[in-house]
């Protein structure tokens, strides 16, 4: 079991909660004070760029716990879109948490760096959760996120892995292959169980190779076994 510092974003000032409504898919304005919710910050094409949980102080005070990524780039792209807004974005402090297999075994996904700008919010689950809303009002990405909702075709989910074999564990981002070698997915983060030493992992799936032999892209490790899909 190994510590991490959660990376961590404040935003203060009379426009905080306004700010973030307008940016993130989740509905920051009907969230109560002292409440948080799952969130995330899509790019215009609806990729997710960061997924972290947020937490109303009030209307003025907003803090961000991403679940993966860097808080000062974070800061330094949405700086850009304050433009007269009352609001200052600044990186905060994380206290150290254990890291478990207890989020991949909830299908909490983390989005790194390795990741950013390439998955949309249901390829990962974060409808599931409740991050993203396609009844408010527009936020960047909001139209590819709700045309995906109201009209389907969506084709890809999150799913947990397992295996054993392999001294590394995969790297967010390796590919995952079928049988015929074409690629059926990506990592998205993975972990080391303390009671066996198998491996688990969440990774993004097209739902039309779920149920074929699975094989990580350059690695020894043997067959990988899709244990649950979570929808």
């Amino acid at each position: 079991m190994i510590s991490l510092h959660p990376q961590v974003l404040e935003l203060a000032g009379a426009d905080a909660a306004v700010f973030a409504h307008a940016q993130f898919s989740n509905d920051v304005l009907a969230l109560p004070d002292g409440h948080w919710q799952w969130n995330a910050w899509l790019s215009a094409q609806g990729r997710v760029r960061a997924f972290f949980r947020l937490l109303r102080t009030n209307a003025t005070h907003l803090t961000l716990t991403l679940r993966g990524g860097d808080a000062s780039w974070m800061r330094a792209e949405l700086a850009r879109f304050v433009f007269r807004a009352r609001v200052q974005i600044a990186v905060g402090d994380g206290a150290a948490q254990p890291a478990t297999l207890a989020d991949i075994r909830a299908g909490l996904p983390e989005i790194g760096v390795e990741l950013r700008d390439q998955l949309l919010p249901q390829w990962i689950g974060l409808d599931r959760l409740g991050a993203i809303s396609v009844r408010k009002g527009c936020y960047p990405g909001q139209e590819i996120v709700a045309r995906l909702h109201f009209k389907g075709g969506n084709k890809r989910s999150l799913y947990r892995l397992c295996w054993r074999g392999g001294d590394a564990l995969p790297r967010p981002g390796t590919p995952l292959r079928d049988d015929n070698a074409a690629e059926a997915g990506l990592i998205v983060m993975a972990a080391r169980a303390i009671e066996d030493g198998h491996l688990e992992a969440l990774a993004t799936l097209s739902d039309a190779a779920a149920d074929a032999p699975l094989q990580l892209e350059s690695s020894a490790a043997g067959s990988v076994e899709v244990i649950q899909r979570f929808a």
